[in-house]
């Protein structure tokens, strides 16, 4: 590029911003605009600031790396800048940032392998198509990983729903509708899909069409044949199928132990 990437770091420790900080200042395509120190800040920033280049830490306090990717590739309509992942931990998903992202330095880096990855991103900057590659990474990865947020849109705006928030998940047709207090919201995903990227030991199915948060439990009335009436903290009644009870009083059982 004629001009160097104009550049944001993104890490949640104060130290390991400073040490960044300084290693780039030896890479002439490289102008630091700005820093953030947790997932709500940076996905702020981005959406403010526009950098050619993100140097993103995975594991953060309100949104970890790639639920920042996800909400900017929305917000973006698909678009996203060059990310370079900086993760302390090896595990699954580096594999996949080497495959599919710009780059990701392992914690601790040194100066030749960060210079590797500036020149990398010097390419990625002008790939117009590296935006959908990178939110699919993400989405690849959250899919591994216990899912937290859900995201909603309706009527122009976008909604996050936190996951421990749900009082319980109906299945509607081809989408399913979230029971948050008062408040539904749609979104288009299975049941069973969903129901297989949530926090193990959260949510239990109490039929074929119903997940609900153990948590927001109250009581259980047993019933005929060995169904039981789940009554919620807000006194919200459903039915749970003889199939599902054992899983369900299991699951119950195994909350209130830990």
């Amino acid at each position: 590029m004629s001009r160097p990437l104009r550049t944001l770091i993104v890490d949640d420790e104060p130290p390991a911003r400073r040490r960044l900080r300084a290693l780039l200042r030896a890479e002439p395509d490289v102008e630091v605009i700005g820093e953030a120190g947790d997932g709500p800040a940076a996905v702020d920033a981005i959406a403010h600031a526009k950098p050619d280049l993100v140097f993103l830490d995975v594991q953060m306090p309100g949104r970890d790396g790639f639920e920042v990717i996800e909400e900017i590739s929305v917000r973006n309509h698909g678009r996203c800048p060059a990310v370079i992942f900086v993760t302390a931990f090896d595990r699954y998903a580096v594999k996949a940032f080497e495959v599919h992202a710009v780059d990701y330095l392992l914690k601790p880096f040194d100066r030749g392998r960060l210079h590797q990855a500036v020149a990398r991103a010097s390419t990625a900057a002008r790939d117009v198509s590296h935006g959908d590659r990178l939110l699919a990474v993400a989405r690849d990865a959250t899919g591994h990983l216990p899912l937290r947020r859900l995201l909603v849109r309706t009527s122009g705006r976008i909604w996050f729903v936190d996951a421990a928030d749900i009082d319980w998940i109906e299945a509607v047709g081809h989408y399913v509708s979230l029971h948050v207090g008062p408040r539904s919201h749609v979104i288009r995903e299975s049941l069973g899909h969903l129901a297989s990227r949530l926090e193990p030991g959260r949510f239990a199915r109490i039929h074929r069409g119903a997940l609900v948060n153990i948590l927001r439990i109250k009581e259980l009335r047993p019933l005929f044949h060995g169904e039981f009436d789940v009554v919620l903290k807000d006194d919200t009644r459903l039915r749970a199928t003889r199939t599902y009870s054992a899983t369900l009083t299991g699951a119950i059982t195994t909350a209130r132990e830990a």
